[in-house]
């Protein structure tokens, strides 16, 4: 197409204008602002295509607008229907028994249907943490939860009205919490790994605090790793070594009497050696031998309290 058509062509289509047919080998008499011309009938029928594409996209957009508009009723009705289908939130209490089939499961818990209204990617489940399945540690989920199974008589333990979210156990409730004053140093217990840190972990043993029990507390020789010996959910005996009400920490050990009883001469050692010698900062039943041969005695106790193990 010459310059001068495609000019003609773009003017002729911007602006209103009146036709009629001179002859049909001849062109179209446009009639337009006042202005006569004869149009070639070759660019009479491209105007004339071009006309009907413009109006073939405004009704393509049309319908496209129309079937995204009832798209998102169709969903927000949907939504509306679940949540009308489900129990409100407000009607759920911390300890309350629910049941339900698990809907997903992933690395960290699964889901489970419990018919309340509680909102996010998965409406209407509560979450039941890996960790509140069963007492002993679990590794893998799906050794013991799977998709499509029934959680019967769990027990409501989290509710956050403003996010709504649930959580959910199937351990047993724990029993009251004994205060630290009536903990005794000495006091044996049977003790579960609450949580593991690089410098020990702390035991619950039923108080409202948990004790720490030390790295140095747990074996008699060195350790790199503390996972090697204790990971949480791990069943231990321990017995109290300390307590501080005012502070409210407790603190425990795995070890024998004799070996702890060297491990508290070894931390009066380093006293002596940041503090001096003062009787004040020495506990009573250590006398005023040198460090040589307190230490020598030390080690011996250690190795005979080893033995007896």
């Amino acid at each position: 197409m010459s310059l001068a058509a495609s000019c003609l062509l773009a003017f002729t289509q911007s602006i209103p204008r009146n036709t009629r047919t001179i002859h049909p080998l001849k062109g179209v008499e446009v009639t337009s602002l006042r202005l006569t011309s004869v149009v070639p009938e070759e660019l009479t029928d491209q105007i004339k295509k071009s006309e009907k594409s413009k109006k073939k996209k405004s009704r393509t957009l049309q319908k496209k607008a129309v079937k995204t508009k009832n798209s998102n009723m169709k969903q927000v009705q949907k939504k509306r229907k679940q949540d009308r289908s489900f129990k409100p939130l407000k009607d759920l209490n911390l300890g309350s028994i629910v049941s339900g089939n698990v809907v997903e499961t992933c690395d960290f818990g699964a889901f489970v249907d419990i018919g309340f209204a509680s909102r996010g990617s998965r409406p209407g489940t509560a979450l039941l943490h890996i960790s509140q399945i069963q007492d002993t540690k679990i590794d893998n989920i799906d050794d013991v939860v799977k998709k499509g199974d029934t959680i019967k008589e769990a027990r409501v333990i989290k509710i956050d009205y403003v996010k709504g979210e649930v959580g959910i156990s199937l351990r047993n409730a724990r029993e009251k919490r004994k205060d630290i004053s009536e903990f005794r140093v000495r006091d044996k217990l049977v003790g579960r790994v609450d949580t593991v840190l690089p410098y020990g972990a702390f035991i619950d043993v039923g108080a409202n605090v948990n004790p720490l029990l030390h790295i140095s507390r747990i074996t008699g020789s060195a350790i790199e790793n503390i996972r090697h010996y204790i990971n949480e959910g791990d069943s231990v005996p321990v017995h109290l070594i300390d307590i501080d009400v005012e502070k409210k920490t407790m603190a425990v050990s795995m070890l024998d009497m004799k070996a702890d009883q060297y491990l508290d001469r070894r931390l009066s050692q380093k006293k002596r050696k940041s503090f001096g010698t003062a009787r004040e900062s020495v506990p009573d039943d250590v006398n005023d031998e040198s460090e040589l041969d307190y230490f020598d005695k030390a080690i011996q106790e250690l190795e005979a309290a080893l033995k007896d193990r």
